[in-house]
This record gives structure tokens, sequence and C-alpha cells, in this order.
């Protein structure tokens, strides 16, 4: 019975170093654009909402003070859906006229990168 030699193991172990150095890089990018895909669609249906919650209530909803307002979003905003859900990018929704205008604000945790839109959607991405 013949078995592989340790030169033929050598080379499939180098052969699997080599595919996986290439693999894991672009598996990591796709990942990151997963997640900035998902936060500029969380941004959209944000602003979306707020153009329906102005045409209902004459004004756009504003949670108050900036921070990791995605639990108060998606109960005031989406009716107690659970749309904005993402561990990656913390939201908020800012106004800076009375409640004339907002901004709504994605910022990833990991870096601070922060993705905007606004009344006129106008975006920052």
């Amino acid at each position: 019975m013949r078995g592989f030699s340790l030169i033929e193991l050598l080379i499939a172990i180098a052969i699997i170093g080599i595919v996986t150095a290439v693999a894991v890089p672009q598996y990591q990018g796709y990942i990151t654009n997963t997640r900035l895909t998902n936060a500029k669609n969380n941004l959209m249906a944000i602003y979306m909402k707020q153009q329906e919650y102005m045409t209902n209530n004459n004004v756009y909803y504003s949670p108050g003070a900036c921070g990791d307002n995605a639990a108060a979003i998606n109960t005031n905003l989406f009716g107690g859906q659970n749309i904005i859900d993402d561990d990656f990018f913390t939201y908020c929704i800012t106004q800076t006229v009375a409640t004339a205008d907002f901004t709504a604000q994605a910022t990833r945790t990991s870096t601070g990168d922060t993705f905007t839109v606004d009344e006129n959607k106008v975006t920052s991405w």
C-alpha cells in the first residue's frame, strides 16, 4: 500500500495556504460591503418613514438627544417593527430647525465613519 510522500503533503498544504490567503481578504471585503449596504438601506427606510410621518403629523420624528436610538426609532417611527437591527452601526435622528427638517445618521461602531440622509434625500456615503 503506497501513501503520500512528504513532498506531496507539503505541496497540498501550500496550495491550501495560497487559496486561504486569497479567499479570506475577499470574504472580509464582502462582509464589510454587506454591512455598509445594510446601513444605507436602513437610512433609506428611515427617510421613507420620515416622509410618511411628516405627512401624517406635519412634523418629522426626532428621538431627542443623539445616541444609539435604534430601539426608539423602531418603536416610534416603524410602529414597533424591528427594522433597524444592526450591531455594527448606531443610528440617530437629529433636527436643527424646530421640526422642519431632520438628518438621520448611521455611525459605524468600529471606525466612527458616519453616513447620513436628510429630509431632501441628500446622502453622504
